[in-house]
């Protein structure tokens, strides 16, 4: 039986920590023995330190007899009555400390017996010394005992030194071969833990070095598709080479799990992307208006979403608009879009001028039916008027970009669809002239990035740069300008409105066209409404040729000069027909202009060609300023009628 990984590291780990552990024991137990000779060697040197200062009291003594007996002043004789009260304690103190010790003790003995002694024949002469009895001091100093007890004093001394000397140097003799041995066996045992860890370590590393190979030659037998040989055991790696071989089972079977599930999700794709397709609207022409969309899946991998756009008719003069987008994405988002879509045009027929009216009613079916969430963008837009009545739910602003270059967001705002039914929704106002356009979007465009705020400046940009460069198809422009360098990541779609003229209308004493002069398509139109207006007064119809030459020159003039909105109109004054025409330009006088048309030298110069023909067919010409602009007004001369030739049709730019 095999050990696991687990054990071996363990006991790879035990070796080098009972070897430490020994060691450690060791040098504790030698730190003891130390620790235990230096408090002996200490205690010894006290003791020769104590008996040193014995005999130092001693000397103190005699030194302070010898003062009294000067001065004979009994102050003299107290340092030596304190230090003689002492001597018998410090005598007890050495043979204490000593008392282990026979040959100490019984020098300490002895060198106690001498003190003794020595202190007897000082009280005997301090005795003396207070009688003042100079028989009895001499007495004292003459005898014989009194010499042999200083001279056994200091042999007593010197032998318990000599004794106390030697029982340390033995012991440090000793103690020092002990801890010699000590050292002799922590090196052993230092270098049986060092062999034995290297050993185990290499027997450890190359037994799991082998087995890993082993396991990384059947990884490799696996992901190639070969056989491979079961590793022998019952350890960590046994079974993970075990393990090895279950998860290629089952990579396997989730492989062709995995390739049947995308087929599955493409499958569902295509059919939410044709769906979805088949949900968006045609956009069918609407005279006066340049209306263009793109819608951009979202690149491979991501699933569709549910984006749309919606142009549509309310009435000859109101044209719907929508734009939204549903929260979530495949069939269930393609389908609630649709359903969502054509709820907005079923409900804006009921109401189409009211914006935010048309919200709440949409966002009640939502709460109630579909149980999805969307933002949308609704308005109607006025075809006479220029004006646009929108409502939002939570939807990016549509941008409006003016004839003049300048990009703004359309104010206002509201809550999602499908949070709340009885959510209300505001109704906003805003008015379109021609030249005008206005680009609705979903996020999809604007998100690219994941950074909303620089996403709605490069559509700023992009828009402008489609309007400084018109193309065929606009809305496409602005998503490959936005998407030229990067891959989108939502559907993304853009409707693009754009206002080329105004409806005629009826007033009283006329009728009125406003178009961008710029724009051929929009003029040519006016123009053959205008005619078809004049040929239907019938027998007072003015002559129809003036008034198409007056009005392709004074059109002329206005796209030369101040190109933008222009107006033009007709009335019927005290039973003649007055053909307006107003535009931004400043206002001249007539005489500039009768000096600028009249004939000169050079009868072949172009300029002022055509308003020369005007002042000499027309009856009355007149100009009047404007609080912006000009109006020019003709009298147009009565003819015979004749026929004008039939309009053409062409494509036009925002």
């Amino acid at each position: 039986m095999r050990f696991g990984i687990r054990p071996q590291a363990a006991l790879l780990a035990v070796v080098p920590l009972v070897a430490l552990l020994v060691l450690l024991a060791l040098g504790s137990l030698a730190m003891r023995e130390t620790e235990r000779g230096a408090a002996t060697t200490d205690r010894l040197v006290d003791r020769v330190s104590q008996s040193e200062r014995i005999i130092e009291s001693f000397t103190r003594i005699n030194a302070s007899l010898r003062a009294y007996e000067k001065t004979r002043h009994p102050a003299d004789l107290v340092p030596a009555d304190t230090i003689r009260e002492h001597l018998p304690d410090q005598e007890r103190e050495i043979e204490r400390s000593v008392a282990g010790d026979a040959l100490l003790s019984a020098r300490a003995a002895a060198f106690a017996a001498s003190v003794n002694a020595a202190t007897a024949i000082v009280r005997q002469y301090e005795a003396a010394l207070r009688r003042n009895d100079s028989a009895g001091i001499q007495h004292v100093t003459n005898l014989a005992a009194a010499q042999r007890v200083s001279q056994r004093l200091e042999t007593t001394y010197v032998s318990f030194n000599q004794a106390a000397q030697h029982r340390m140097l033995s012991g440090l003799t000793a103690r020092r071969s002990s801890l010699r041995r000590v050292e002799l066996v922590l090196v052993i045992v230092a270098l049986a833990g060092i062999a034995l860890t290297i050993l185990v370590a290499v027997l450890f590393g190359m037994r799991i070095v082998s087995r890993l190979r082993r396991l990384g030659d059947n990884a490799r037998r696996l992901a190639d598709g070969t056989p491979t040989i079961p590793e022998a055991g019952n350890d960590e790696i046994a079974e993970l080479d075990a393990l090895y071989r279950v998860m290629a089972d089952r990579i396997q079977t989730q492989s062709r799990e995995h390739e049947e599930a995308l087929v599955e999700l493409q499958r569902e794709r295509d059919s939410a992307a044709m769906l979805q397709h088949a949900l968006l609207p045609d956009l069918v022409p609407i005279d006066g208006l340049q209306i263009d969309s793109a819608y951009v899946t979202p690149a491979e991998g991501a699933q569709i979403g549910g984006d749309w756009f919606d142009v549509f008719s309310l009435s000859s003069r109101l044209v719907g608009l929508s734009v939204g987008d549903v929260t979530g994405h495949g069939l269930r988002a393609a389908a609630t879009m649709g359903y969502l879509r054509q709820s907005i045009r079923t409900v804006a027929r009921l109401d189409p001028n009211e914006p935010g009216i048309v919200m709440e009613r949409v966002n009640r079916v939502v709460c109630e039916e579909s149980g999805g969430i969307a933002t949308a963008f609704f308005a109607t837009f006025d075809r006479e008027t220029g004006i646009l009545r929108y409502a939002i739910a939570g939807h990016a602003p549509p941008i409006m970009i003016g004839r003049d270059g300048e990009v703004s967001l359309l104010a206002g705002g509201g809550t999602l669809l499908g949070l709340d039914g009885a959510m209300r929704f505001a109704s906003f106002e805003r008015t379109l002239t021609p030249g005008d356009g206005l680009v609705l979007y979903t996020d999809g465009i604007v998100e690219v990035e994941r950074d909303y705020l620089q996403g709605m400046r490069d559509l700023e940009d992009a828009i402008r740069a489609e309007f400084r460069a018109p193309s065929e198809h606009p809305a496409q422009a602005i998503q490959n300008r936005v998407f030229a360098d990067r891959s989108p990541r939502d559907d993304s779609a853009v409707l693009v409105l754009g206002v080329t003229a105004l409806m005629a209308v009826d007033t009283p004493s006329g009728t009125t066209w406003n178009f961008d002069a710029r724009n051929q398509m929009a003029a040519w139109r006016a123009k053959g409404e205008l005619l078809a207006g004049l040929r239907a007064l019938g027998p007072d119809q003015p002559d129809l040729a003036v008034a198409e030459m007056v009005f392709g020159e004074l059109l002329s003039n206005v796209v030369r000069h101040t190109p933008g909105p222009a107006r033009v109109s007709f009335r019927i004054e005290d039973g003649h027909v007055v053909l307006a025409f107003e535009d931004d330009g400043a206002p001249f006088p007539l005489r500039s202009l009768h000096e600028r048309t009249a004939p000169h030298a050079d009868g072949d110069a172009e300029s002022g060609r055509g308003l020369f023909m005007i002042t000499t067919l027309c009856k009355r010409i007149t100009i009047e300023p404007l609080a912006r602009g000009k109006r020019f007004s003709v009298v147009l001369p009565r003819a015979e009628l004749a026929d004008v030739p039939p309009l053409q049709e062409r494509s036009f730019s925002l």
